[in-house]
């Protein structure tokens, strides 16, 4: 078992640790005299959006005159851009080129909202309390123990239920009994409470207060407005906690939750708000309880029934039978558990690498799953009443990351998670493909939300109109097929939303004189805008990401046999495509030609600034530097950057290993979770999702196979042993290998599929191939490379002559 430990006590949610059953989480942390969980559900989103502040969002008319014939340049002072040469209307201008939409850049919302906290009130008036908290994380269970030195000990044991959102608590009082006592003579007792959502001064003034960041100031405006209060009520003779939301286009009575707690032999009161806005009940068990026994539930307005109905079955599951129904849970969560960590597995001769990727598969085995929305900025049970970067899915690096991995973990559910919230954007991209592209399919814009939207979030300004986060947000589509090789999946879910994608690039690209294929007008990256044309022309995220785009898009086609027409537009695009990269310059053979086009443009890298190394024997990112922005204040860009570097074999093992893990350790926090950026700049934001994808890098280290060749231990340190079982690989191969004493010692792959199977030889001189019943299997070998075919279902076993 792998355990996570805290001796000491945890001052906010992000640090606490956290259960979770991918839907419904906490965070469990400290105030005085407290115990507290902090709630999370995915779906709980202050979904207001105000268009109606908006402009008319840029056409791409309007942008491709704006940078040929006005020559727009962005003034800071002015905070929009002027024309450099002649325009009839300097209005638009600065409507359409400030920084973003009103409706958006001027209010809070969107954002993802804290749902409440369940506290426990320790003893009282005691003396020198020892507490430790710690999570097994193969069980999903948390398990705390306070001491103190009059001889009183508090034991708790809570967890989630896998499919039920509740969380059950355990708790127990044994040693000495007559402590100071408190309501109604109990020495334990519960508050279940929602705060009031403050207005944007009262979080403004807080926030700038305690770390000097301003962040949120532009929100504070008349007509921004907080939720409604929360209220407490009763549900079939129940208390509930209930918080209502404005209506939205999902939900035209608003969107809401509940909260229900059930403690048997307890007494739930509410208590007057007094004015306050606060919605808060009491649970106190009887005076002569030493144990007890407390679930909370939630439903929200997705549950089937609506919030009520969620309830109401949960109310009956505990009404005949409480103690057993606790029982119930428990053995559904540990077998829940033993499947989840049955997929796959690493033993690795380094705590501190092994028990990263144990704690961060856990934690995205809490808050991802593939039935419901995913999380955006950050983990739901650690946001704050307000959100930086309104908590969105800010669709580059920053929501693709806590997926990566996934797949190669084995852990389908939790990398498939990316799709359920993403329809919505794919929705929205159709309309504004039509409406401001011209074009048909889709375009993906650089942040949004998952729920409908009235709009474009951005509508306007320098990043409304980039195209190259289209081609890269539906990767993972392709991803999800090529581990897994599931043709129905991909005609039903994968392939129509990379045929949209694929069909916005063959609109929006058009052919120039010289015969090739060129994007025009679109940045990248995060700049503002410029009268130079080259700014806007063939950019290389653009061109690399619209290649792959139309390639991966063709390949779906031809393995579906559909879209003939489509396929030959593709293809005869891709063959007469304005490539950016010069081959012959950077001495690609064509084998780095070929691994060049099937490469995921996001893990290309060609920048200097992008390598972690400059020279084999010069560490340049990973060297302990704080002027560098990976020590100093930004962690959460290292698994993308990271990734480039391993395939790439800028990451040096030897070299490079132990100057990782002490990066890692300068951003680790005692939960196992990765800050992402530094608590000196941003303050306590949120447990930080983008960090997540730190497992897809160190699989990397043991297992590849992006490229169509699986390479078992192609970058690890030959002073470490290590083993994994069962990772998954490109062609639906489930791989385990061991390596001790600085070399690969043993491999197997199960073919789920029956593909080809390319395997790089794992050992010195020739290796033979045998199946399950050792039968040797016919092999070819070219430039040590192992080619064979496979039966699904089959074992195959390499072994060393």
């Amino acid at each position: 078992m792998h355990t996570v430990t805290i001796s000491d006590t945890v001052v906010a949610p992000e640090e606490g640790l956290l259960l979770g059953n991918g839907d419904f989480s906490v965070s469990i942390y400290n105030k005085p005299g407290l115990i507290v969980w902090r709630f999370g559900k995915n779906d709980v989103w202050d979904r207001r959006h105000d268009v109606a502040v908006d402009p008319v969002g840029m056409h791409i008319d309007e942008l491709r005159r704006g940078i040929t014939e006005e020559g727009w340049q962005f003034d800071p002072a002015l905070g929009h851009s002027v024309a450099t040469r002649h325009t009839d209307d300097p209005e638009r201008i600065a409507e359409l080129t400030q920084y973003g939409s009103p409706g958006y850049r001027n209010r809070p919302y969107p954002c993802p909202k804290p749902v409440g906290e369940l506290s426990l009130h320790l003893p009282s008036d005691l003396h020198t309390m020892k507490m430790t908290q710690t999570l097994t994380i193969e069980q999903g269970r948390i398990d705390i123990e306070c001491e103190w030195a009059e001889g009183l000990t508090l034991t708790i044991h809570c967890f989630i239920a896998p499919v039920d959102n509740v969380l059950a608590v355990r708790w127990e009082l044994t040693g000495v009994t007559d402590v100071n006592k408190t309501w109604q003579d109990s020495a334990v007792w519960f508050s279940l409470y929602r705060w009031a959502d403050p207005t944007a001064a009262e979080f403004t003034a807080k926030r700038f207060g305690t770390i000097g960041n301003d962040q949120f100031s532009k929100y504070v405006k008349e007509d921004v407005t907080p939720l409604a209060p929360p209220t407490t009520r009763e549900l079939d003779g129940r208390c509930i906690l209930h918080q209502q939301f404005a209506p939205d286009l999902e939900y035209e009575d608003g969107f809401a939750y509940a909260l229900l707690p059930v403690a048997p032999g307890a007494t739930v009161t509410a208590v007057p708000d007094f004015g306050s806005g606060e919605a808060r009940m009491r649970i106190i068990p009887s005076a002569d309880s030493a144990a007890g026994t407390l679930a909370v539930a939630i439903g929200t307005s997705g549950d089937d029934g609506s919030w009520a109905g969620a309830l109401g079955r949960f109310a009956d599951k505990l009404t005949d039978d409480p103690a057993g129904q606790f029982d119930t849970w428990q053995t559904a969560a540990v077998a829940d558990g033993e499947l989840f960590w049955s997929r796959s597995s690493v033993t690795i001769d380094d705590d501190l690498l092994e028990d990263l990727w144990y704690e961060t598969l856990h934690a995205r085995r809490c808050t991802y799953r593939a039935d419901v929305v995913a999380p955006g900025l950050f983990l739901p049970s650690t946001v704050d009443d307000m959100s930086l970067w309104h908590g969105d899915y800010h669709t580059n690096y920053n929501y693709q990351s806590p997926f990566w991995g996934g797949y190669e973990a084995n852990q389908l559910s939790i990398s498939d998670a990316y799709f359920p919230g993403f329809e919505h954007m794919i929705e929205l991209g159709r309309k504004l493909a039509k409406e401001f592209w011209n074009t048909r399919g889709t375009f993906i814009q650089i942040t949004g939300f998952p729920f409908p939207m009235a709009g474009d979030p951005y509508c306007v300004g320098p990043f409304s109109r980039m195209a190259y986060m289209t081609g890269w947000a539906v990767n993972q589509y392709w991803f999800h097929y090529l581990h897994t090789q599931d043709e129905a999946w991909l005609a039903g879910v994968g392939y129509p939303v990379l045929r949209d994608a694929a069909l916005f690039y063959t609109d929006f690209m058009a052919k120039g004189d010289d015969g090739l294929y060129h994007a025009f007008p679109s940045d990248q990256g995060e700049n503002q805008f410029s009268p130079n044309l080259a700014n806007y022309t063939d950019r290389p995220q653009v061109m690399r990401h619209a290649r792959y785009c139309l390639q991966c898009a063709a390949d779906a086609a031809d393995v579906l046999a559909t879209d003939a027409d489509l396929r030959a537009t593709w293809r005869e695009m891709l063959a007469n495509f304005a490539h950016v990269d010069d081959f012959e310059a950077m001495g690609f053979d064509a084998e780095a030609r070929r691994r060049y086009d099937i490469a995921p443009p996001e893990f290309l890298s060609f920048d200097a600034d992008a390598t972690i190394t400059k020279a084999d024997d010069e560490p340049h990112y990973l060297r302990q530097n704080m002027d560098n922005a990976l020590w100093g204040w930004y962690f959460g860009h290292f698994p993308w950057r990271w990734t480039m570097n391993l395939r790439a074999g800028a990451f040096k093992a030897d070299r490079d290993t132990e100057a990782l893990k002490q990066l890692i350790s300068r951003w680790r926090l005692p939960n196992g979770l990765l800050r992402a950026m530094s608590l000196a700049g941003y303050g306590y934001a949120g447990a930080w999702a983008e960090s997540l994808g730190i497992i897809g890098p160190l699989q990397e280290m043991m297992l590849q196979s992006w490229d169509g060749v699986i390479r078992v231990f192609p970058a690890w340190p030959s002073d470490t042993d290590a083993s994994f079982t069962t990772l998954r690989a490109v062609g639906a191969f489930l791989v385990s290998a061991a390596h001790a004493g600085g070399q690969v010692t043993q491999v197997t792959s199960t073919s789920e599929k029956g593909q080809p199977c390319r395997i790089a030889n794992p050992f010195p001189g020739e290796t033979t191939i045998v199946d399950s019943a050792d039968k040797p299997i016919p092999c070819i070998t070219d430039a040590g490379i192992l080619a064979f075919k496979t039966a699904p279902g089959e074992t195959y076993h390499l072994r060393q002559k």
